[in-house]
């Protein structure tokens, strides 16, 4: 893969408005945040040494994700790295010594943003052609470091594109959601379409709690925020719904149903045990402290890719391990959106269907035929 074929593929998934006049600083900022990222990463492996044992690959991603940015200010001014880079070659690159390579990298970027911020101000065949030799300086740097460091260009340049895929890849919205028990009796399997009753009651002294209904039953345990505050938890087991509506993957709803795989042993301990389903429970709860601090996710078109990278890495070995970014995304707008209504509403019915991979919220009980989806 050349860097012409790179860059056309890695902003073929770009969701950079470029005619937004903000959003037009996405790159150059993009750039100085993974500079940033990849001192920070050579920081954590000088001083934790062989302890850090993804240090290495850490440093991949950063510099991978620095020369996304780099190819943004590039793509922005119309320009191709593939050619850029024809003007200077590997021969030409002066020798180094200890870390000078990255103190050569990190001058290269300074100069290359404040050109682009020059060139921004005051377009002039000049300041484009000055453009030009800044990023070609900067792409040198960074070729080089690469070398320095010992990791192959053609390596993480594949690792940046599957790292784009995962998190702004394109799903089809209709595709229905994944099914791990097609193999199990209908008794252990998570159910396709589920209508649940959010009821909120009184709990004395000013203490509410929510308690689940399903098909004229209580199900599950009573919950109330645990907290100082009000700020809704006792809802949170929408959560779990999403994930079950969206990834078609739920532990604790398992749990909550009785439906858990026991037919297997070894699926029932690994994948519907105790372990997953405290997973489950803690990643519902480091999103809500992101989404406390993002007004509960209303009107954020996308999750922080350090929240979503700490999910996969949360669910490595389970059956979802492979489910990319925008999946775990999708899964939590959806639950988020739920979330918000049953907040406001002070209760709610809910409507689990995972051949749309949807979650509805309705105030009444709904009829059999479901209401407008939440996508």
């Amino acid at each position: 893969m050349n860097l012409d074929e790179y860059q056309a593929k890695a902003f073929a998934t770009a969701r950079i408005e470029w005619d937004d006049p903000e959003a037009q600083h996405i790159p150059a900022l993009g750039v100085i945040g993974e500079l940033g990222s990849v001192a920070s990463e050579l920081k954590k492996i000088i001083r934790d040494g062989d302890a850090y044992t993804e240090g290495r690959k850490n440093l991949g991603e950063e510099f991978g994700d620095l020369l996304w940015y780099l190819a943004a200010v590039a793509t922005r001014h119309r320009l191709k790295l593939g050619a850029i880079a024809q003007s200077f070659t590997e021969a030409a690159m002066p020798r180094a010594h200890s870390f000078d390579h990255i103190y050569a990298l990190v001058a290269a970027v300074a100069n290359l943003v404040s050109t682009a911020r020059q060139h921004d101000l005051h377009p002039q065949a000049s300041t484009k052609k000055k453009l030009v030799e800044c990023i070609a300086e900067a792409l040198k740097c960074l070729l080089f470091s690469l070398r320095r460091e010992k990791l192959k260009l053609a390596s993480v340049l594949k690792a940046n594109l599957a790292k784009g895929d995962s998190k702004f890849g394109l799903s089809p919205e209709q595709a229905a959601a994944p099914c791990y028990d097609r193999k199990f009796r209908g008794y252990e399997r998570l159910p396709r379409l589920l209508h649940v009753n959010f009821l909120e009651r009184g709990r004395g002294k000013g203490r509410v709690e929510v308690l689940l209904r399903c098909r004229g039953m209580n199900i599950g345990d009573r919950l109330t925020d645990n907290a100082r505050k009000d700020d809704g938890y006792r809802y949170h087991d929408v959560f779990h719904l999403a994930n079950a509506a969206v990834l078609g993957w739920s532990p604790v709803l398992r749990s909550i149903l009785r439906c858990k795989r026991k037919s297997n042993s070894k699926v029932d301990e690994t994948q519907d045990g105790a372990r997953a389903a405290i997973v489950e429970e803690a990643i519902a709860h480091t999103v809500f402290q992101y989404a406390e601090s993002h007004s509960l996710l209303k009107d954020l078109k996308h999750i922080d890719h350090g929240v979503l990278l700490l999910i996969q890495r949360m669910v490595k070995n389970l059956e979802i391990e492979k489910l990319a970014m925008h999946e775990w995304e999708r899964a939590i707008f959806v639950g988020f959106e739920a979330f918000r209504s049953l907040k406001k509403n002070k209760g709610g019915w809910l409507t689990l269907d995972a051949e749309t991979r949807s979650l509805t919220f309705s105030r009444g009980e709904p009829a059999s035929s479901s209401p407008k989806s939440v996508r």
